[in-house]
């Protein structure tokens, strides 16, 4: 038989090639399955992520052939047609996406040729094959980017335009951030877009308000592509072998100066950049991060900032992070949960690069998604601060120490432009952390807030009386890779 997990946050195909595809500006996904589909990709996964929101083509009017048993027993292939019709009259995109849900794949439909009705009535459309019993989100980001890219000719070029491909010496694709699936994707890609200009690169992101209009044309046209998941691998080494770009990848994005510099000197020597205004650069964000460390010490040793913490997320968004609170930071890792499903070597990638920066660390690297699991090892371990998603936030009221919302998923915050990636992005977490073990330290405890004025102990009786609206009310609580190129 087959097992079961608590908790899942990794969803499925289908739902990663959904949210994959509405993060690129003009693009309009067609979910071609069962109404429950779009439905479940909405509230289980962009609800989720920080509130994010539906979007212009994401959300409940997602267009949605709403396969029925009908359907089923007679085939969907006319409901395709049908909803392909209508969808081109109600959304106006650069392009249109009809992605395959695990029902249609069974029965078979006929979806190419629908596709290629569309595009025979001068519309600019594609299929991707996208069933979640395929594999999870991560797959369907995977998908959905090889897909489009084996397809290119259909949304950029005419039968006859093809030709060579000029490259520019200055330009690269940054993949590996899962639109959605990182709550902080946006702020992200933004900290590693402003962070590249600094050396005089260009970075192509792909996704959301930062990817310029010209983006998805010139993504062939790119010298380099970085990596920051093994789940762009693949998208990678298909650009490597079909458009001669070479890639490097990293495990997970850069966080602060120090690592965001590691990067930096990487992309410079691949794309043979200026050695001393990639220094200068570095040097210049390496001195504004001492200054604002410096403006922070007072706090860090007031309210004892050097706590044992664990940090449980995906492969791309943890051992950055970790990485900057261990140094410079001097925050103690004692686990690192990893809640992606990777392969075997990636997995022991992982803990050696890990080890390598850490040699003295007694961190524990864990690879492990289901969330009652999680739990355990958390409630388990030795630690002071506890960095998760919304569903460890129970374990670390139960331990009764500061908590931070940093992956997905993330209910209670809202998340537009925060990022953790890059120069910049470390004052955030700096911000965020330093928030948290403030506010948790700071709050009085019931028999304080009695010994104060007459007001203060009625709040306190009540408390005690009412504990159930005590804590419904509680504001402060409830709101609260290396490189181998």
């Amino acid at each position: 038989m087959g097992t079961t997990t608590a908790g899942n946050r990794n969803s499925c195909m289908l739902h990663g090639a959904v949210q994959t595809i509405k993060s690129i500006e003009g693009a309009v996904p067609i979910i071609h399955s069962t109404s429950g589909c779009g439905v479940q990709q909405y509230a289980g996964v962009s609800s989720l992520s920080g509130n994010g929101g539906s979007g212009y083509t994401g959300g409940l009017g997602i267009p949605s052939t709403n396969f029925l048993e009908r359907q089923v027993v007679f085939g969907g292939s006319s409901r395709l047609r049908e909803q392909l019709k209508n969808t081109v009259k109600i959304k106006d995109g650069d392009f249109y996406v009809v992605l395959t849900g695990c029902t249609p794949e069974l029965v078979g439909d006929d979806v190419p040729a629908m596709t290629k009705e569309l595009q025979e009535q001068q519309y600019k459309a594609v299929y991707i094959s996208t069933p979640g019993f395929k594999g999870s989100l991560h797959n369907g980001y995977t998908a959905a980017l090889t897909g489009l890219l084996r397809q290119f000719d259909k949304l950029t070029l005419t039968p006859g335009e093809k030709g060579p491909i000029e490259k520019n010496g200055r330009l690269v694709n940054l993949l590996g951030i899962i639109p959605e699936q990182d709550v902080f994707w946006r702020g992200n890609l933004k900290g590693l877009k402003d962070s590249l200009k600094g050396i005089g690169a260009n970075a192509n992101v792909l996704f959301g308000p930062d990817a310029d209009a010209q983006e998805w044309t010139t993504i062939l046209n790119a010298a380099l592509n970085v990596s920051f998941s093994a789940h762009s691998l693949e998208v990678c080494e298909w650009l490597e072998s079909n458009a001669g770009i070479p890639y490097v990848h990293f495990d997970g994005y850069p966080v602060g100066a120090q690592q965001t510099g590691e990067l930096l000197r990487c992309i410079g020597k691949q794309l043979d950049l200026e050695e001393e205004k990639v220094e200068s650069w570095i040097a210049r964000k390496e001195n504004g991060e001492r200054y604002y460390i410096l403006q922070f010490l007072d706090a860090y040793y007031k309210y004892g900032f050097q706590k044992k913490f664990a940090l449980v997320g995906d492969s791309a968004a943890v051992l950055g992070p970790a990485r900057f609170l261990t140094d410079p930071l001097g925050l103690l890792p004692a686990l690192i949960i990893v809640t992606d499903d990777l392969p075997e070597q990636v997995r022991d990638s992982m803990v050696r690069q890990w080890k390598e920066w850490h040699p003295d660390s007694e961190a524990k690297l864990v690879f492990e998604s289901d969330a009652k699991i999680i739990e355990e090892l958390l409630l388990a371990g030795d630690i002071e601060l506890l960095l998760g998603s919304s569903i460890e936030r129970r374990a670390a009221k139960r331990k009764g120490i500061p908590f931070v919302p940093v992956s997905f998923p993330v209910a209670d915050r809202i998340v537009l432009t925060k990022g953790y990636a890059g120069f910049d992005g470390a004052f955030t977490l700096l911000e965020d952390v330093g928030g948290s073990i403030l506010g948790h330290d700071s709050r009085p405890s019931p028999d304080q807030t009695a010994a104060g004025c007459g007001e203060a102990k009625e709040a306190g009786d009540q408390q005690r009386l009412y504990p159930e609206s005590a804590e419904r009310f509680n504001f402060g609580e409830n709101q609260m890779k290396r490189n181998r190129v």
